[in-house]
Formats: C-alpha cells, structure tokens, sequence
C-alpha cells in the first residue's frame, strides 16, 4: 500500500489525466483504509467517468461500509448505479 493520504487518493482519482490503473488503485487504497464517506463522495460526483464511479460504489460492499451504502441507498442515486447500490447492499446484509 502507498502512503497516499485519503485527500491524495481522491485527488488521483478525480484526475482525468491519469493513467486509468493509479485511479483504480487510489479506489482500491481508500476501500482498504476503510474511507467510506469518501467512497461515496466519489459515487455522488456526477462529473467523475461511471467506470469510477460503480468502482467506489463497489468499494463500499463491505461490512465496515454497509451504513454508507445504505445511506447511498436511501438518498438515492441516478439510473443505474441505483440498482447496483440495492443489489450491492443486499449482498452486504446477507453476508
């Protein structure tokens, strides 16, 4: 894992510049670091590419996150990623 602070993660992934695999690892490191209010930041930014957008959300399937998925759920979000954050929480909750 890199030393990247959470502010420095999204700043690499908002980056429209850089290569598509640091944005998908900056992803990666705020899931590891268990960052879920800024996961969903990133799924709520209308402006990021969907391909970062599904991967937070994918980020946020996990037990530490479950609370913001829902949250995500409940404030609902556009079109399709909607549906993948309700099939993703109920993934969590059967877990």
């Amino acid at each position: 894992m890199s030393s990247r602070t959470p502010e420095e993660c999204i700043d690499l992934a908002l980056d429209d510049e850089a290569a598509d695999g640091r944005r998908t690892d900056a992803i990666r490191e705020l899931k590891t670091a268990n960052e879920c209010d800024e996961l969903a930041a990133l799924v709520r930014r209308e402006n990021l590419a969907d391909q970062y957008r599904r991967q937070a959300l994918e980020a946020l399937a996990t037990p530490q996150c479950d609370s913001t998925l829902r949250t995500l759920v409940e404030d609902g979000l556009e079109g399709s990623l909607q549906d993948d954050a309700k099939e993703l929480l109920a993934t969590v909750e059967d877990g």
